[in-house]
């Protein structure tokens, strides 16, 4: 299986993962919703589920998209190409050589650095508009947006190190 098509795999399966118990949530948070009728916090509760799932499903699409345009060299083709050939008796005994790791082009650092910062833009967006209805009008703002822009910083970094990792090693 080709490194692309493992990440591909991982991917969705953490996508159904993460968005299963936030559909169910909002499922059951609807079925209350039509049995009781509305309420303030049953309607904050049902936008904030709405919120959290649109964020979720943006982020997902954005690592797609990133996962998608980052080379990734493939090692299997030289060893298909190399088994393929005759062996001759002098290869046979051949003495296996260090993977030299090759520095990132400027394509996939640029590649790199837009996914980070398009999910850094993605995640701030998500946290303000869903803390947004919680607000009151007392509350430090200064504050608030640099809570988002700590918890945007932390998801870019990771994705960022992900995303290198993912381009530099496989």
């Amino acid at each position: 299986m080709k490194s692309k098509t493992v990440l591909e795999v991982l991917l969705l399966l953490s996508m159904i993962f993460v968005l299963y118990p936030r559909i169910d949530n909002l499922i059951d948070i609807q079925k209350v919703f039509d049995e009781y009728g509305a309420s303030s916090e049953l309607l904050r509760k049902r936008d904030n589920a709405i919120l959290e799932l649109i964020g979720i499903v943006f982020l997902y699409i954005v690592l797609a998209f990133g996962f998608n345009y980052i080379k990734i060299e493939q090692q299997e083709a030289s060893i298909e190409t190399q088994e393929s050939k005759p062996i001759e008796p002098k290869q046979a005994i051949k003495p296996k050589t260090h993977k030299t790791i090759k520095p990132l082009t400027k394509k996939t650092q640029n590649l790199i650095a837009v996914l980070s910062t398009s999910v850094f833009m993605l995640v701030f967006i998500w946290q303000v508009f869903s803390y947004i209805p919680n607000t009151t009008m007392d509350f430090n703002v200064t504050m608030f947006f640099v809570e988002q822009a700590l918890k945007s910083i932390i998801a870019c970094i990771s994705v960022g190190i992900i995303a290198y990792i993912i381009a530099k090693y496989h």
